[in-house]
């Protein structure tokens, strides 16, 4: 049984659900209708019917619920009401599927209940820009599910989108969620930090611009070498006391939190270059970054 016996129908065309819906129709899979449970989606891919949920139930056989996380078991729950109690003949069991990287495949459980076969696909991507199918091309894509079949159908609709699959047990989904959001989404609070910095000095409002090349040597670099450590410099990684001290001195003064976190952050940066410090250099970043020692 393959993705191509199904009728999607993707619930919640926002920015996720818009590039899922261009995929499915870029791979040449059958999508029958949109979605939706807001009065402002409906305007989204007018060339397609737009149905209520309930209505969902009827018109597709495999849903891909694109709804907000506290949404998903509800949304759930009203397409397992709703679903035919007769099955059009030699047709393939229906299939949910939802894309939180932290909720559990047991949101869908209301579906699975009354034979639904249901799996998570959570693409490693962001979604700010224009929603197309080539936002999901090449991009690892997680892939959760409670049985054997179910892991093998999702990672062949994976492929099928463009996207590069990987298995993800259930009870990982937690942390795996949260390796995605250090990453990415306060690595943009972090900039935002810097950027602050940078037009304070520059007395500019040009502060990323002038980040840029430097920003992306350094993600180059890191994932080139695939060793954070290899890819990390400054003056910890130089075992560089003064500038580090100068540093404290000014966060001290002027935004303690942010020394917060450039000790917190500093510490784990120790920790990748104490291999190449001696260990007088280490200890005494150690004390100075855990607010041992006055700056």
């Amino acid at each position: 049984m393959t993705v191509d016996a199904y009728r999607f129908c993707v619930i919640g065309p926002g920015r996720l659900g818009s590039a899922v819906l261009a995929g499915l129709q870029a791979s040449d899979l059958t999508v029958s209708a949109v979605g939706v449970h807001a009065d402002d989606d409906a305007h989204l891919f007018g060339e397609l019917p737009h149905l209520r949920v309930r209505d969902a139930a009827l018109e597709a056989d495999a849903w891909w619920l694109a709804v907000p996380d506290d949404e998903i078991h509800g949304v759930a729950g009203r397409l397992a009401e709703a679903l035919p109690t007769v099955r059009r003949g030699g047709a393939s069991p229906p299939l949910a599927i939802h894309s939180s990287g932290l909720g559990s495949v047991h949101l869908l459980k209301p579906l699975r209940e009354q034979g639904v076969r249901t799996l998570c696909l959570h693409p490693l991507q962001t979604f700010a820009g224009e929603p197309t199918s080539g936002l999901l091309r090449d991009v690892p894509c997680a892939v959760t599910a409670l049985e054997e079949s179910d892991l093998q159908l999702g990672e062949e609709l994976a492929v099928r989108l463009g996207m590069r699959p990987f298995r993800l047990a259930d009870e990982s989904k937690t942390l795996y969620h949260l390796a995605a959001v250090v990453g990415c989404n306060l690595l943009v609070a972090l900039e935002s930090e810097a950027k602050r910095l940078m037009d304070a000095a520059t007395r500019d409002s040009r502060g990323l611009e002038h980040l840029g090349v430097l920003l992306r040597t350094t993600l180059e670099n890191l994932l080139r070498s695939g060793e954070p450590a290899a890819a990390l410099t400054g003056p910890v990684a130089r075992g560089d006391l003064g500038t580090v001290r100068a540093h404290l001195r000014l966060l001290d003064r002027e935004s303690p939190r942010l020394a917060r976190t450039y000790r917190a952050l500093s510490l784990e940066a120790l920790t990748l270059a104490a291999p190449r410090l001696d260990d007088e250099q280490v200890e005494t970043l150690r004390k100075l970054l855990g607010a041992g020692e006055r700056p």
